[in-house]
Formats: C-alpha cells, sequence, structure tokens
C-alpha cells in the first residue's frame, strides 16, 4: 500500500510575451496512478522558468501517459508558441479544444499564435471565440480592440478598449488606444482624456505624451501640445516621431526655425523617416524658397514611393516655379495614390 496523498498544483499557464496569465486549481491525487500530473507539473515548474524545451518534453511525457489530457496539450502550445514552433503550437491547441471543447484558453493562445504570424482576421475569430468561452481577462478585450482599431471599426474598438479598462482600470495602453479611436472620430477632447489617463497610470509612457501632444495641437492647445512632446521627448530621447510631430506643432505656430530643427533632429534620429522631410518641406514652402521644399519633398518620395501628400506638395511647389506639367504630374500621382485633397488640383490639368 502506497504511504499517503500527495497535494499536487494543476496549473494553466496562458502565457504571451508581456502578458503573462496562470489560473491555477488544487486538486488532491493519489501517488500511485498519477504519472501523468506528476509529468505535468514538473512541464509547468519549466515553463515558469522560460525552458520551453524541457516544458515540452514533459508535457509529452504527460500526454503519453494519458492521451486526454487536455491541459498538457494547452501548455505544450502555449511552450511552442514561445519557441515560435507556429504550426506544432496550432496543432496542440486545437486538440486541447477537441479534448475539453469547454476550455477558453487554447483559443486565446491561438488568436497569440495568429496575431504573431500577421493573421488578424484568424486573430479576431479566435479571440472572439474565446470571449465566447467565457475568456475575461483585460488583454482579450484589448487586443480585440487593437484588430477592430485597426480595420477602422472605430466605435467597436472603443467598446472594446472600455471593456478592457471594467476588466483592468490600470491598463494604460487600453485608454491610450481608446485615445486615439476617439481622435479618429474628432472626439479630441475624449482623446485628450483617455491619454492623460494613460499618462497617470504610466508616467514613463512616451507614446501616450506623444499622443496627447497629437490631440491637442488638433484642438489648438499648441502649448499644450508642446509640452506634451517635451514630456516624450524626456523620456525617448531617440523618439523621432515625437521630434515630428513637436515640430509639425510649431510649423502651426509659425516657428518656423524651431520645425525645422525637430524635422531634421528626427532625420539625425531616422534618415529615412519621409515624414519629416515632408515637414522640411512644407516649411520652406512656407518660407517661398520653392527650390528648396522640393529638394526635401524629393527626399520624403525617395525614401517613401507611396506618400502622396508628398507628390501634392511638391507639385504645389512647382506650380510656384511655373512649372505646369511637373505640377500637374505629381497632383494625377497624388489622386492616384489616393489623395482626396488633390483631386481639385489635378481637376484643372489637360
Amino acid at each position: 500500500m502506497k504511504k499517503t496523498l500527495l497535494l499536487l498544483i494543476a496549473a494553466v499557464l496562458c502565457c504571451s510575451v508581456g502578458y503573462a496569465q496562470d489560473a491555477q486549481d488544487s486538486t488532491l491525487v493519489v501517488a500511485e496512478g498519477q504519472e501523468a500530473q506528476v509529468a505535468y507539473n514538473e512541464g509547468i515548474e519549466f515553463f515558469k522558468a522560460k525552458n520551453y524545451n524541457a516544458a515540452i518534453a514533459k508535457f509529452t511525457e504527460a500526454i503519453g501517459y494519458d492521451h486526454t489530457f487536455a491541459k498538457a496539450f494547452l501548455n505544450r502550445g502555449s511552450a511552442k508558441m514561445e519557441l515560435k514552433q507556429y504550426s506544432g503550437a496550432i496543432q496542440d491547441l486545437d486538440s486541447a479544444i477537441n479534448k475539453d471543447p469547454n476550455l477558453a484558453e487554447p483559443y486565446y493562445i491561438k488568436a497569440k499564435v495568429y496575431s504573431s504570424q500577421n493573421e488578424p482576421d484568424n486573430a479576431l475569430s479566435a479571440y472572439l471565440k474565446a470571449e465566447e468561452k467565457g475568456y475575461k481577462e483585460a488583454n482579450l478585450f484589448y487586443f480585440i480592440g487593437v484588430i477592430k482599431f485597426q480595420k477602422e471599426s472605430y466605435d467597436e474598438a472603443i467598446a472594446y478598449f472600455t471593456k478592457a479598462i471594467t476588466a483592468d482600470p490600470n491598463h494604460a495602453f487600453a485608454y491610450n488606444d481608446r485615445g486615439s479611436a476617439k481622435r479618429k472620430k474628432e472626439d479630441y477632447k475624449g482623446a485628450i482624456m483617455d491619454y492623460e489617463k494613460a499618462t497617470l497610470l504610466d508616467s514613463k509612457l512616451a507614446l501616450a505624451y506623444d499622443n496627447l501632444s497629437s490631440a491637442k495641437a488638433l484642438n489648438e492647445d499648441y502649448e499644450g501640445a508642446i509640452k506634451a512632446s517635451d514630456m516624450a521627448i524626456k523620456i525617448k530621447p531617440d523618439f523621432h516621431i515625437a521630434y515630428n510631430n513637436r515640430g509639425s506643432v510649431y510649423y502651426r505656430m509659425e516657428k518656423y526655425d524651431k520645425a525645422i530643427a525637430d524635422f531634421e533632429k528626427a532625420i539625425a534620429i531616422k534618415s529615412d523617416y519621409a515624414y519629416a522631410y515632408n515637414g522640411i518641406g512644407n516649411v520652406w514652402y512656407k518660407k517661398k524658397d520653392y527650390k528648396a521644399s522640393i529638394e526635401a519633398f524629393n527626399k520624403a518620395i525617395e525614401h517613401n514611393p507611396n506618400y502622396g501628400i508628398a507628390y501634392m506638395n511638391r507639385g504645389t511647389s512647382k506650380e510656384m516655379l511655373r512649372d505646369l506639367k511637373g505640377s500637374c504630374a505629381d497632383w494625377k500621382k497624388a489622386v492616384e495614390l489616393g489623395v482626396e485633397q488633390a483631386k481639385p488640383f489635378a481637376a484643372g490639368c489637360n
């Protein structure tokens, strides 16, 4: 007769980089005949230590003892995902679902795999299935919101970011991204409130300060926008986008020398940053140095041949130099690239 009962911890690890979830339940199991459970628990410990190959070996051992062990398939799939063995991960996660159709976690992990492979439609389907199965973690709602935002479904994105915030009131990224969705809907005051909340929750979130600057600029609070950009740059001195955005605010304030300095700083950090070259071109246009503006727009287009706004702006500079053929060619190219503002200019061309 075997000695005693052992207390073994059965844990489900649904982990992804930056968003780990531990859901643990305790079960009394008899030592004899519990080889699968023992191997599984050893796998969990290896997983926690990020020794994924060893974890996979132990989960495989557990499955060898018990072919119906859904959580062993789930966690082996999670370990394979961490090792970027995506095909094997999907197979294991599907097996977990087949063994236990009530599990929600495999759908969540499948969604993470699909996201890693840049398959947003499959990821969204899996996230929604996890939600249907009762998965309620804040990151589930957050990631659905991100995909909805990318699909330009801003109302739905806002709804899911709000769900994420309800599940986790300290989710700074959910506030930041909800602010971005509101900004897309031209609700600048609502966007500012969300960005400010994000910065309160995470004072080192440079992205939120940069977004706050953009929203304040759109709300014509230029001084507030500059202060927000200053914070973004203070936190992240190599944040080229923040320099570019602050340059854009200075441009609106007609502080052209400061705008040029910021655009050039952005380029010094990222030499192929087309938006900063476009900004420089706009400044030179305002200064009526049309040749210099064309040179800057040329650089923008060189680094991004599909940058429609740069074509439109270059066309306008060419017009000022009486190069009507060149300006029309640029305006038509801008229209071809989907720039609606260029249509009235191109309409006057033969």
